[in-house]
């Protein structure tokens, strides 16, 4: 028993894992707008877990691409060794996996996702091809896109307006545009989760002559502009919206989430002037209790990770609750 714990423990790991909340909480959002207009709750679980493995997958095969792109580098003496992210294709460096059960990994994942993909085929009609063909091509080619700078474009598309109208679709066989313009936020947000991400990882991307927004704005300085205009502009869709009554008001209660965007630019600056300095946690962090259990000087980059995620989770839960008050009041 203990052995199939370990495995799932290391599998979860290599699959990155850790990233599904992004993919989760993406979900909720078209879920609950579904439900509250009569939707297929069972097709909108079916859906989660589709998203899920596709995710999974994703990750995983792009660990794969990186890696041979990587070795073949290295075999033609273009490279003298990997410079990968940290913790990227771990587990092939530990010896505790091949790049042989990556690919097969891959594959199965991928399959499984097309399986269900097929299943919502059935039931509603090639129609349902115009959400999942996109979605598939664009995941399937995000290794090599993303090193071209286009990682957070696909990231925006793929978790938010093809995720939030595919999920819509599958529960009650139509679109809404009103899901369509929640989505715009959300999406901005999921690329300021990437965004911030590869901030954090500047220098990395540099090396391997990997290209980012980031890397697009040539100083670490420009990127956080960039951040604050992604997050600024995430709100700044839900502002407009209500104003010209494309949405209800209590969409607006999304901007309690504020207070987090600004710690977050606030931490992130810190991080470019200064990273050795000591962030002192606040409220409007979330929560930041795993970080205790990181070695101590793990604990500032941890934070720097963490926070934006929870901007992202409670953006949407404050979204959701905007769903819930508008649909039902």
């Amino acid at each position: 028993m203990r052995g199939i714990i370990d495995k799932f423990a290391l599998w979860f790991m290599a699959l990155r894992g850790y990233s599904l909340p992004i993919s989760v909480m993406s979900w909720l959002v078209p879920f609950l707008f579904a439900s509250l207009n009569g939707g297929n709750i069972l097709y909108g679980i079916i859906a989660l877990f589709g998203i899920i493995i596709l995710h999974l997958a994703t990750n995983i095969f792009d660990d794969t691409v990186d890696y041979i792109r990587a070795k073949n580098d290295i075999d033609r003496g273009l490279k003298s060794d990997f410079n990968f992210q940290k913790g990227k294709c771990f587990f092939i460096f530990n010896n505790d996996l091949t790049i042989k059960d990556y690919i097969r990994a891959s594959l199965i994942l991928f399959i499984f996702s097309m399986l269900i993909a097929l299943f919502f085929i059935y039931i509603y009609g090639i129609e349902l091809l115009l959400i999942i063909i996109p979605t598939i091509i664009l995941c399937i080619l995000y290794p090599l896109l993303g090193c071209l700078g286009f990682g957070e474009i696909i990231v925006a598309l793929v978790f938010s307006p093809l995720l939030y109208l595919g999920v819509y679709f599958v529960m009650t066989g139509s679109f809404s545009a009103d899901i369509l313009l929640i989505s715009i936020s959300t999406g901005l947000l999921s690329v300021a989760v990437l965004h911030n991400h590869m901030l954090l990882d500047f220098e990395c991307d540099k090396i391997n002559r990997k290209t980012t927004l980031c890397g697009i704005c040539k100083t670490k300085q420009r990127a956080l502009y960039l951040l604050g205009i992604i997050i600024f502009c995430s709100y700044l869709n839900i502002c407009i919206c209500v104003i010209f009554k494309l949405l209800s008001p209590y969409y607006l209660i999304s901007l309690f989430s504020l207070p987090t965007a600004i710690t977050l630019y606030k931490v992130m600056n810190i991080h470019i002037e200064n990273p050795e300095t000591e962030i002192v946690k606040n409220i409007f962090m979330g929560n930041t209790k795993e970080i205790e259990k990181a070695p101590q000087n793990q604990r500032n980059f941890l934070l720097k990770f963490i926070i934006v995620r929870n901007l992202l989770s409670l953006f949407t839960l404050l979204i959701c609750i905007s769903v819930i008050l508008s649909e039902i009041l």
